[in-house]
């Protein structure tokens, strides 16, 4: 796994964090909340394909092709 890709997901965390404050001062709790499912599905898109990868690397190591 490469760092870039830990840092994008950390990245999104904390701008997510920060306008999801923002919008509950702002008491817009249902774009805060928007915001917060938004960013969830989207690392969570990341995250499954770093472990699509993991497994075609698994894969390659058993099954010599």
């Amino acid at each position: 796994m490469d760092m870039l890709q830990i840092f994008q997901i950390a990245g999104i965390g904390i701008f997510v964090a920060v306008f999801y404050s923002i919008l509950k001062e702002a008491r817009r709790e249902e774009l805060a909340q928007l915001l917060a499912i938004g960013g969830v599905v989207l690392v969570t898109l990341m995250v499954i394909r770093l472990i699509s990868e993991l497994f075609t690397e698994v894969k390659s190591v058993f099954f010599l092709y």
